[in-house]
């Protein structure tokens, strides 16, 4: 893979938070969504409340994301394979939790909640969809924790690469993770949010240095 190649991957690193901040200020257009915890009609309000132009396209903004993602794993999948003495296969273990992650993105029921909204939905199965979207996110967590942790180590053995990559990427890891068992509280969301900003900083950190090939 070229350095310019790596460039796109650096740059789609630094893209999927943008997109996924942006699709989710769309969705979120009629009201912030409620808790966890929220009764049945209240999260049937929630979806009735939705702008359903402005939910479709924010939808469609966060399925292209996945393509920035995977975009990224590319990048980080040559600078691991750059890094890694041996076989490289905690290398593999990252790029197959991240591959893990991206495969369960968008996956949920939300989307389908507003699909059928129009012909009458149970608050029931509004409240089942609702939880269960979340849910599945929630259990993304524990690959993107993976993937860091595998990355966080290839990075700090390498013994070149600057500590928020190897020590910081280790401890946002058991974050991401840690978050999974306390996922219908509200602070179980900073972790993936730090995620955000992790993204960005190991895009910009691409950008800046050569790339060490392997």
């Amino acid at each position: 893979m070229t350095a310019r190649l790596i460039k796109w991957g650096a740059i789609a690193a630094i893209a999927y938070p943008i997109m996924q901040l942006t699709a989710q200020g769309l969705i979120q257009v009629g009201g912030r969504e409620p808790a966890f915890t929220a009764s049945a009609q209240e999260i049937l309000e929630f979806f009735q409340n939705r702008d359903t132009n402005l939910y479709t396209i924010g939808g469609y903004i966060s399925a292209l994301s996945v393509i920035a993602f995977l975009w990224f794993l590319g990048a980080l999948w040559s600078e691991l394979r750059g890094a890694e003495e041996d076989s490289g296969w905690i290398s593999v273990i990252a790029i197959g939790s991240g591959l893990v992650a991206a495969s369960a993105y968008n996956v949920g029921g939300w989307s389908l909640a507003l699909f059928r909204l129009n012909e009458g939905l149970d608050p029931q199965i509004a409240q089942l969809l609702f939880d269960e979207g979340n849910f599945n996110f929630a259990n993304t967590w524990v690959s993107l924790g993976s993937m860091l942790l595998a990355a966080g180590i290839v990075f700090r053995e390498a013994g070149t690469y600057p500590k928020w990559l190897g020590g910081g990427s280790i401890l946002l890891a058991v974050g991401l993770i840690l978050s999974r068992a306390l996922w219908t509280s509200q602070i179980a969301f900073l972790p993936y949010v730090v995620f955000w900003v992790w993204m960005i900083a190991f895009g910009i950190y691409l950008l800046r240095h050569p790339h060490k090939e392997g």
